[in-house]
């Protein structure tokens, strides 16, 4: 027998999905929790609401819903083993494109771990430190960080270079980290799919860089000004052009068969004229 808290829980859900324009979901399951609060609160702070759901319950709650998309949602959710369900709701209508790139950018960082590949170059900085001088200066000048002691602290003398981006780290790399308190991995929450009621974002989708998608439109959209030009078919967005192009064509088609109108009689004239002339020359015809 179901509990009535489950019940409510659902129910709840559903409520909030059917209240919400966009709908986004998120799998969450490698993100530390620390690192995850730090993003809900950046988000919140911009009107979208961030929640962990159970997945099961989540399941039930979108299960309500007869929308072959939101059926679609279930199987993206139940297709991921490995998944901590994130349900993504904005309180404003956001472009599902905007969304993601809000995500991107509102990230946070974790301490590296052996394996992880740099995305970023890490530089020491100069300055004082907490370290006191023994065999941490032996780590430091490994890594070609110049040191000078002051008061019993170290202090680093100039901004040094300790890895690169693309770098892979090692546990050397992250016992220096450590002690300088340096998080250089960035988190970041990754949609899996967005909703908006009437179409359904994949990553695949949403991970298009927005100037990539806005140069894909223009493309696509001069491409298809071509073909209707091409076979004549009017659009309010061509028909200035096709007009033009018409006009163009019964000029020349006025001109090459020799019938005057208002605006070509002046153009028909000078041919004349000049076909007068060269026949008279040919003719040897003086006037």
């Amino acid at each position: 027998m179901v509990s009535q808290q489950k019940i409510l829980y659902v129910n709840d859900l559903y409520s909030k999905l059917s209240n919400s324009k966009i709908i986004g979901i998120a799998n969450v399951m490698d993100i530390p929790s620390n690192s995850l609060q730090v993003i809900r609160k950046k988000l919140k702070e911009m009107n979208i609401n961030v929640k962990v759901v159970k997945k099961n319950l989540f399941i039930k709650a979108l299960e309500k819903f007869n929308d072959p998309n939101i059926k679609k949602m279930i199987d993206i959710i139940e297709e991921n083993k490995r998944i901590t369900v994130l349900l993504i709701l904005p309180k404003d209508d956001i472009n599902p494109f905007l969304l993601n790139k809000i995500l991107e950018e509102n990230k946070s960082y974790r301490s590296a771990k052996e394996g992880d590949i740099l995305e970023e170059d890490i530089i020491i900085r100069a300055g004082p430190t907490n370290l006191t001088p023994g065999p941490v200066l032996t780590e430091l000048k490994k890594y070609n960080i110049k040191t000078k002691v002051e008061n019993g602290k170290i202090v680093i003398i100039e901004d040094s270079l300790v890895a690169k981006k693309g770098q892979k780290v090692d546990n050397e790399l992250v016992s220096l980290l450590q002690k300088f308190n340096i998080a250089p991995i960035p988190v970041k929450i990754k949609l899996l799919v967005v909703y908006d009621r009437k179409t359904l974002y994949t990553y695949d989708i949403l991970s298009t860089p927005l100037e990539e998608y806005i140069n894909q439109l223009r493309s696509g959209f001069r491409k298809a000004i071509s073909l209707t030009l091409e076979i004549a078919f009017p659009t309010k967005e061509n028909i200035k052009i096709l007009l033009a192009k018409a006009y163009q064509n019964l000029v020349k088609l006025s001109l090459n068969i020799g019938i005057p109108t208002k605006d070509t009689i002046k153009d028909l004239l000078r041919i004349t004229n000049r076909r007068s002339i060269t026949l008279k020359e040919k003719l040897n015809i003086k006037d």
